[in-house]
Order: structure tokens, then C-alpha cells, then sequence
């Protein structure tokens, strides 16, 4: 006798009921997963657009562009640095490193003021003296075809003309390096109407450019006549009585 498939225990049954709704759930679980090559593709668009090229063209364009920028930059480093080839001829090594390296800067003022001229003004640390430094020492500062032998001394007149109260307009620069030593102390003078600039005792002059020859001694003469009273602004009014 035949027995019919509906015949079978119950325990049977049951297995194979489960077989078949796993295999449904996981057949299910893969149907909703994209495929690997479709999360990989997702955006390939993206990254992967056919209207861009890499041409040997291109290439050479980047490699030309970047050459250029390095020539640029060293083109800018070169003609920005300080040039002292004239300006060592003219004031000589201990000049220069004067300019450069002193501690100690001092602003003099001679323009028969009386009360000026008993009243230095330190500049050591003072904003400005660096731009002042690098114009005494640039090649570029100076109109070098001025350069005279005759030198600038407070009372000395320029022009024969003038009378003597108009001799004395400078003002004197003194440099020093009382720490380490490396020149001896020095002056320059700056003289106020002209621009013309020199060592006390170096014998000869030279004319400051066009652009600072009134930058410069305006800039000097505004510290001479605003920093004593400045200074003196700051003391205190009211001193406490010495005991």
C-alpha cells in the first residue's frame, strides 16, 4: 500500500517548513543588498568623468607653471634683499655693521634750539628704526651721483649765502654696541633742508633719494621734537615726597 506524502509524522512536517522559510529569508536578505560592484560603482561618475583628460599637454602646461613659480619667487627674493655694494664703498665696514647689528641707537638734535640739543631721544626698540636701518643701508636709498667731498659739521653752511642760524640743521644719529663691542661708537649726520646725509668726520656727502629725502629727516625731526614731550607726559605728576 502506497502511503501518501500527507502521511508523514508531524515532526517531518515541521522541519521542512522551516528549511523552506529560511532559505525564503535569506534568498529575501540577498535580493535587498546591492551587488559589490554596484556599492563600488555608486559614484563613479564622479571621479570618473569622461570629459576629463590627463593629456601630455596638460602635463607639460603644470610642469611650465610651476617652473615659472619658482623663478618668480626667487626673482622677488633677490630684488626685495638689501643691496650694500655702494653703501660699503661710501661708509665703510664698521658703518655698515653699525647699521645693522648696533643696540644702542640715539637721535642728537642740532637746530640751534638750545633746549633740543641737551635732549637725546633713544630710539633703540622704538617702531620705525628698522625701516630706518634697512633705508641707510639699501644701494637703492641714495642718489649716488651727489656724492661730495665735504663734509657735514653742525655750523657748516652749504651755500655761501646763508647766514648762520640756517647752518646748523641737523640732526645726528649715534650709534653704539656697549654689550658685545663690534664697532666703535660712531655718529651720522642727516641734515634736514636738502637730505644730505654723512659720517661726523667722514669728509664727504651724499644725497638721500627723492623719495626719502624729505621722508627721512621729517620722520627724525618729528621723533626730536614730540618724543621729550611725550616722555615727560609720562612721569608721574604727583611724585611721592622723599623721606
Amino acid at each position: 500500500m502506497q502511503s501518501h506524502p500527507d502521511d508523514r509524522p508531524d515532526s517531518e512536517t515541521l522541519s521542512d517548513a522551516e528549511h523552506n522559510l529560511a532559505s525564503e529569508n535569506s534568498s529575501a536578505a540577498q535580493e535587498s543588498l546591492p551587488a559589490e560592484g554596484h556599492v563600488q560603482q555608486r559614484h563613479a561618475d564622479k571621479y570618473n568623468d569622461p570629459r576629463v583628460q590627463i593629456t601630455r599637454r596638460g602635463i607639460l602646461f603644470g610642469v611650465v607653471v610651476l617652473v615659472f613659480g619658482i623663478v618668480g619667487s626667487f626673482i622677488s627674493i633677490w630684488a626685495r634683499r638689501t643691496q650694500l655694494e655702494k653703501t660699503t664703498e661710501f661708509w665703510g665696514e664698521d658703518v655698515v655693521t653699525a647699521f645693522q647689528l648696533a643696540e644702542e641707537v640715539e637721535l642728537q638734535p642740532m637746530f640751534n634750539q638750545p633746549e633740543a640739543n641737551g635732549t637725546p631721544v633713544r630710539l633703540s626698540g622704538m617702531p620705525g628704526l628698522g625701516h630706518l636701518r634697512h633705508v641707510l643701508l639699501d644701494d637703492r636709498s641714495y642718489a649716488w651721483g651727489s656724492v661730495t667731498q665735504k663734509e657735514l659739521a653742525s655750523g657748516a653752511s652749504d651755500d655761501p649765502s646763508s647766514d648762520d642760524s640756517a647752518s646748523d640743521q641737523l640732526i645726528v644719529l649715534h650709534w653704539s654696541d656697549p654689550t658685545a663691542g663690534r664697532f666703535e661708537d660712531l655718529s651720522v649726520a642727516i641734515e634736514l633742508e636738502q637730505g644730505w646725509v654723512g659720517k661726523l668726520g667722514g669728509g664727504k656727502k651724499v644725497l638721500l633719494n627723492e623719495r626719502y629725502r624729505e621722508a627721512v629727516p621729517k620722520y627724525l625731526k618729528r621723533i626730536a621734537d614730540f618724543e621729550p614731550i611725550r616722555v615727560e607726559n609720562r612721569k608721574d605728576p604727583n611724585p611721592e615726597p622723599e623721606s
